[in-house]
């Protein structure tokens, strides 16, 4: 079943922040 674009991209928009912030400055 797929899953609903909505949902897709709010789980997106909230996993981004914390996978930019675990990963370190490439700086």
């Amino acid at each position: 079943q797929f899953l609903p674009i909505t949902l897709v991209m709010c789980l997106w928009y909230t996993t981004l922040p914390i996978t930019m912030f675990s990963l370190p400055p490439s700086q």
